[in-house]
């Protein structure tokens, strides 16, 4: 739950929105949603033997509410959430996901304070170049519950007509237990311009203590059918953490403290993330959007099988087929517990595809999703079928399957298989 203190101040800044808008027109939005969903675990996985190093749910419940609203140069989005699963209790959350104002100087000039999401990539499942906003799931790009935060940033753009450039500052700040704590400095710039056709646009981002990224996005509209877009971001050195058991061929070591290190904080290398995609609308209406995304902070495979053979001799050592002290084994569990924060919802290696297909006949839509690891060839794949009796409401019926090879990414992970059952509301 977050602080009672922010809670009341989000009100009253709500409060102070609806005021206004006694003088100028208030624009909102509301959207509901309530999902329940059954998971099927992998018992093949290394990573949690028995359900007993890091205990998954079988099923789980998830209610969302979420309101928009604007008046003249003051917006917020409020978010409720409740969740519960077999697992533990209804745990409530209240969240203020924006809530900035956006100030126009004259002509040239706009001036945006606040919490605010900003969109810089033109990626449909990957956005390597939004650097100030959130960073995508491939397996639900769109933040199908309205989950995702703004940040708290002070921005200024000026307009030079097809051209802008915007500069802003951004610091996590956090008022909690009755005292503010203060984030790290950031400061991000975005040119912008639109040559012959091509959305241009040039993006920078120095967070402290990490290192200075450069990069570009374009996209580009041919017919009436076509997109394609492409971005790319780069940055000498890398800050990211990485496990030291990828750089040994011996996995059978115990670490004593928290082993994550940024192994490549003085390299000389430029790390690139790549990302190549395009959209096509065909005639009769199916969307089919297509990605490539490259990223060099990613484990190869060679470092993928190292920390795989870490993980299986943890492994080894929960299901008892390794025999060792009592402590030993306890300290194993917490070993296997570090080695599991190298896996990321947008993948840990290298290279991936996305595909995404969507066709929608009068009431009834459909969509199916494809993660793949282009490295392993382990997939996630996510079929929905959606029903809209009305305009407002929405029933859908959401499947996750994970599949790949023993060792693959997508084949080793909790989960084998989740059906999701969900309502939709939007006002």
């Amino acid at each position: 739950m977050r602080s009672s203190c922010r809670v009341t101040l989000a009100f009253l800044l709500t409060g102070v929105l609806i005021g206004t808008a006694v003088a100028q027109p208030l624009q909102y939005r509301v959207s509901l949603a309530e999902e329940g969903t059954h998971y099927t675990l992998n018992g093949s996985t290394p990573f949690n033997f028995n359900n007993s190093i890091l205990p998954q749910a079988h099923w789980g419940n998830v209610a969302t509410s979420n309101v928009f609203l604007a008046s003249g140069v003051l917006s917020t989005s409020i978010g409720f959430t409740t969740t519960t699963d077999n697992l533990q209790k209804p745990q409530d959350n209240f969240a203020v996901h924006e809530l900035a104002l956006d100030i126009p100087l004259g002509d040239t000039f706009d001036l945006l304070l606040g919490k605010k999401i900003l969109k810089w990539g033109t990626g449909y499942a990957f956005n390597p170049t939004g650097v100030v906003e959130p960073q995508r799931s491939p397996s639900d790009p769109t933040d199908r519950l309205n989950q995702n935060d703004g940040r708290n940033l002070a921005s200024l753009t000026a307009f030079l007509g097809k051209s802008s450039l915007t500069v802003v500052y951004l610091n996590d700040a956090e008022y909690a237990h009755s005292a503010l704590r203060w984030g790290d400095n950031e400061i991000a710039f975005r040119g912008y311009t639109f040559i012959e056709g091509f959305d241009v646009t040039l993006v920078g981002h120095y967070q402290e203590g990490q290192r200075l990224e450069i990069g570009a996005n374009s996209s580009y509209v041919i017919g009436e059918n076509l997109e394609l877009h492409g971005e790319y971001l780069g940055k000498k050195g890398s800050s990211a953490l990485y496990h030291p058991i990828i750089t040994t061929d011996d996995p059978d070591q115990f670490y004593g403290s928290y082993p994550y290190q940024p192994l490549l904080a003085d390299s000389r290398e430029i790390f690139s993330k790549i990302l190549l995609g395009g959209q096509f609308t065909f005639d009769n209406g199916m969307n089919l959007a297509l990605e490539f995304y490259h990223n060099s902070e990613g484990l190869n495979l060679q470092q993928w099988q190292r920390w795989m053979n870490f993980v299986r001799f943890h492994d080894a050592i929960q299901r008892g087929t390794i025999s060792l002290p009592a402590g030993l084994v306890a300290s194993s569990r917490i070993n296997l517990l570090w080695s599991l924060l190298t896996l990321s919802p947008r993948g840990a290696m290298r290279d991936y595809l996305f595909a995404r297909l969507a066709h929608t006949i009068d009431s009834w839509g459909g969509e199916a999703l494809c993660f793949m690891n282009a490295e392993d060839r382990s997939l996630v794949v996510i079929p929905t079928i959606t029903y809209k009796p009305t305009a407002s409401l929405s029933v859908y019926l959401r499947c996750t399957f994970y599949t790949g090879a023993s060792g693959s990414e997508f084949g080793s992970l909790f989960t084998a298989n989740a059906i999701t059952l969900g309502l939709g509301v939007q006002l």
